[in-house]
């Protein structure tokens, strides 16, 4: 086993900065190749990530970061054979949420050790990799307002939200998927591999990593007497009981729209009109918590 850890070192409020002193004294750790790179800007983990494997002497590639780090790192592993790992330490960590992993650093360094594996789906969106949840609408305006404050953090993503709920309002789309086209008027249209945004909150409960299937999520603003039930709905992975959430599952769609801000596992990001999604099925090698694997029978996972 020879690891290599690629760190965001201001997620998490710089906690990633910690990782070498606490591997250091980890029993775990104790005798096991490893080594620890440290990105320097935006989509320098994807290209560390790229020129570790070009070395080829790597079993594990863990990100150690938020959906970020963990979407640029995941994305240069497509369809390797190196085991992808997470030590989440961002504000969402929602991929590695659904995937079972700590958001405690010592816990996940050695969930990373489990040495049971999945196979995992990537989306790709107009040429670039989603693992977890993508989108337009309200969400995406969300990620582009807290991409623009100066601090990181949950709260900082609730007062974009805020901030925002009050601006945006419904937009309307074309979609065509499974040989039909939908006309369709939302407040959010997300693009889910996962099931959630992260903090637990569920956009598409039926999501799954390894049923070749993205889930589209189409959600009408919810009335404003509507909201508490919403966000309850949200927070318990009942949002499908909503009447105004609808949910199509599709192994590649195309998107039409007055589309410019988007966001790429919750990272701010601009796109024209229109969007190809496209499942790619079991092209990541990850690394699969212990007691998740034990839930999912399988240590290659089945219903991930």
């Amino acid at each position: 086993m020879h690891l290599l850890f690629i760190v965001n070192p201001v997620s998490g409020a710089g906690s990633g900065k910690k990782l070498p002193e606490i591997i250091r004294f980890m029993p775990e750790y104790q005798g096991l190749d490893y080594e620890i790179l440290f990105s320097e800007y935006a989509g320098h983990a994807r290209i560390l990530a790229a020129e570790a494997i070009k070395k080829k002497k790597y079993t594990h590639i863990i990100a150690v970061g938020g959906d970020g780090t963990v979407n640029e790192v995941g994305g240069a592993l497509y369809g390797s054979e190196i085991a992808f790992g997470i030590v989440s330490i961002g504000s969402g960590n929602g991929f590695a949420r659904h995937l079972g992993y700590s958001t405690r650093m010592k816990k996940a360094l050695r969930q990373v050790l489990s040495g049971a594996y999945a196979y995992v789906d990537m989306l790709e969106m107009n040429g670039l990799y989603s693992l977890n949840v993508s989108g337009v609408g309200f969400d995406a305006e969300v990620a582009h307002e807290f991409n623009r404050l100066k601090r990181r953090g949950v709260f900082s993503y609730i007062y974009a939200g805020l901030k925002m709920w009050f601006r945006y309002t419904e937009q309307e789309y074309k979609i065509t998927v499974n040989g039909k086209i939908l006309n369709e008027r939302c407040f959010i249209l997300s693009f889910a591999n996962s099931s959630q945004f992260g903090n637990n909150a569920s956009i598409a409960p039926h999501a799954s990593l390894k049923d070749g299937l993205v889930d589209i999520c189409l959600l009408k603003r919810p009335k404003y007497w509507n909201l508490v039930p919403f966000l309850f709905a949200l927070m318990s992975a009942r949002i499908d009981k909503m009447g105004f959430y609808k949910e199509i599952q599709c192994p590649e769609a195309l998107i039409e729209g007055n589309i410019y801000r988007v966001h790429i596992d919750g990272d701010a990001a601009f796109m024209t009109s229109p969007i190809y999604l496209k499942v790619h099925r079991a092209v990541l090698k990850t690394v699969v918590p212990k007691y998740a694997h034990q839930r999912y029978g399988n240590p290659e996972g089945s219903s991930l």
